[in-house]
């Protein structure tokens, strides 16, 4: 989030509220005398200021409502900006809308797959030989298994039988694109055909 709001509600629950605030942004000292100011407010129980983030993390009275703390707080000059607007004008703007999908498995492969291509396409940059990431994951997940047997597995480690199990599934999906193309490729009836004579 952008400093140039002035002051803005990061995040607010009953008896905590976390604000923006540009002014104390890279200054320790500054920051350090506003919290000192904000915990000597009577709806204040404690302050706690970040110069890192920017940022002023209040608690109150949680029975105070959150409009009177900030008018307590808009006496301090660096916080001056929370106390003449509405809660709704000092809420942040929406990071970005919720998913059109419900999360889901499938939404979930999906995701993954177009991670990993992208990071295919990322790897391509980078002098031969490319790493994919298709495979490799898969392969890592079966050799694993394949190694737990062969060192008498660990009794905090996952079953092998496990390890293999999600391999070979994490290769059917991430992969499927290339096992239908070659599949096609063969002359072999693809899922649902059926052989004519």
């Amino acid at each position: 989030m952008s400093s140039d709001r002035g002051v803005f509600i990061i995040h607010c629950i009953p008896g905590r509220v976390r604000l923006g605030v540009g002014a104390l942004r890279r200054d320790p000292a500054r920051a350090e005398e506003v919290a000192e100011l904000a915990r000597a407010c009577p709806a204040v129980v404690d302050a706690r200021a970040s110069a890192w983030a920017g940022s002023l993390t209040v608690e109150h009275e949680p029975d105070i409502p959150l409009e009177e703390v900030l008018s307590e707080l808009a006496q301090i000059p660096e916080l001056s900006g929370c106390g003449c607007r509405a809660l709704d004008e000092l809420s942040p703007p929406p990071r970005c809308a919720g998913p059109v999908e419900p999360p889901s498995p499938g939404r979930t492969v999906r995701l993954v797959v177009k991670a990993a291509d992208r990071l295919n396409a990322a790897t391509q940059a980078v002098p031969p030989p490319q790493v994919d990431l298709k495979l490799l994951i898969p392969g890592l997940l079966v050799g694993s298994g394949v190694l737990q047997v062969l060192m008498r597995r660990a009794p905090t480690a996952p079953h092998w039988i496990t390890l293999v199990k999600y391999g070979l599934d994490a290769f059917v999906v991430l992969n499927h694109g290339r096992i239908q193309g070659f599949f096609a490729s063969s002359g072999a009836p693809t899922g649902g055909e059926v052989g004519r004579p």
